[in-house]
């Protein structure tokens, strides 16, 4: 028995075990010497007895890849035996290896599940043969575990995804939906199955999608959009789509894999948040009072144009999003009769959180202003409003 051989790749091949199955223990020996000397990989376990080789393949603990089997045997013959292999539940690759040899033999044993028949020749030629056939049945064999497990976890990624997909042939029709798909359009999987886009694409986008379909398949891409969606009893609703096409050897498309999500609630949300922001910056930049919106890092969040003007301050209130508030107080306090008290005023109802309401400030020119602060609550966390109100008339009367 030898070790598994480095692949080209640098990776680690796996080892072949292979059951030889046969009355003759020369042969079989004889068998395993070359079959181990032609090709590293493979370990060959010789087994004179069937109900022994059986017991072997059922054991969980005992991994064969390929069975080697003589077609006569005492008590039985190799077709009884690979049909006992298959009751078992074995998909192993099964190669009856006979001196008995006949078409109608080789046509039974295909039709019976084996995966190759091959009949034994004198000389050492007919090992290399062996191997062969048994390196190329192992490897198809697992070649096929490996694509059934791909396709069981991609199965099993759409069933369980929270996105809707939908699976469509080259031509276009749905092959396959997830539950997330029959949630989001109201249908279930047998009336979208066999079918087509057509039921929950409203009319008027028809032609846009058929558009779109068409540059799937010719551009072999993926493409993204947001599409209006009609639910099964006509509900409209917004959804984010993602298509991307899958393509053969050829590069011919096999499958278009379609997934999306209904985005109605954001959507309506971000445009009732765009109205109430639109709402609230006219209010601020209509009233007469400056005001000034700071987040919990004291960074600016919003001044209106009222500020700039009682305080003299050149520039954009737009462009002051984003700004240290500490330097802007201390920018500010320039302008105050009292400059180190503005700033250490500031520092101080910020650290207590009380409201102050019309809170007198003599500024260098002579006006007076009155500063009211709250303290807030932000969506990501606490925040500070200023307002400054010109009061110098109200202080001369």
């Amino acid at each position: 028995m030898t070790g598994t051989p480095s692949r080209p790749d640098g990776g680690r091949e796996a080892g072949i075990r292979v059951l030889h199955v046969d009355d003759e223990p020369r042969f079989l020996d004889l068998a395993a010497t070359y079959l181990e000397r032609l090709d590293e990989a493979f370990s060959v376990r010789s087994e004179t007895d069937v109900e022994t080789a059986l017991g072997i393949l059922t054991n969980d603990a005992e991994r064969i890849d390929c069975v080697v089997s003589d077609y006569e045997m005492p008590g039985g013959d190799g077709l009884g035996f690979l049909k006992r292999v298959r009751e078992a539940g074995s998909d192993v690759p099964f190669v009856l290896f006979t001196g008995k040899g006949s078409e109608e033999i080789a046509s039974e044993a295909i039709s019976a599940g084996a995966t190759d028949y091959i009949q034994k020749q004198t000389g050492s030629d007919q090992y290399a043969v062996l191997a062969n056939r048994i390196r190329n049945a192992v490897d198809q064999h697992r070649a096929r575990r490996a694509l059934a497990a791909s396709q069981e976890r991609l199965s099993r990624y759409i069933e369980q995804s929270p996105l809707g997909t939908i699976e469509y042939d080259e031509t276009f029709r749905i092959e396959r939906v997830n539950p997330a798909t029959e949630e989001i359009l109201g249908y279930d999987a047998e009336e979208l199955v066999g079918g087509t886009w057509l039921p929950f694409v409203p009319r008027e986008l028809h032609r846009h999608v058929a558009a779109l379909e068409r540059d799937l398949l010719s551009d072999k891409g993926g493409y993204s959009s947001v599409n209006e969606n009609v639910r099964r009893h006509g509900e409209r609703i917004r959804c984010v789509w993602h298509n991307q096409v899958v393509t053969d050897d050829d590069g011919d498309v096999i499958r278009v894999f379609s997934q999306f999500e209904d985005v109605t609630e954001k959507t309506e949300r971000k445009r009732e948040i765009e109205r109430t922001n639109a709402v609230l910056s006219t209010v601020l930049d209509t009233l007469p009072v400056g005001m000034l919106v700071e987040d919990a890092d004291r960074r600016v969040i919003r001044v209106n144009e009222r500020l700039y003007d009682i305080f003299g301050l050149p520039g954009d209130p737009s462009d002051a999003s984003g700004r240290d508030c500490e330097r802007f107080a201390v920018e500010i306090s320039d302008l105050c009769a009292d400059p180190d008290g503005f700033v250490e005023r500031v520092d101080a109802i910020l650290a207590d959180r009380e409201p102050v309401e019309g809170e007198p400030i003599d500024l260098a020119d002579g006006r007076t202003l009155g500063r009211t602060y709250r303290p807030i609550d932000l969506p990501d966390g606490q925040g500070h409003l200023w307002a400054y109100r010109d009061v110098t008339d109200q202080r001369d009367q």
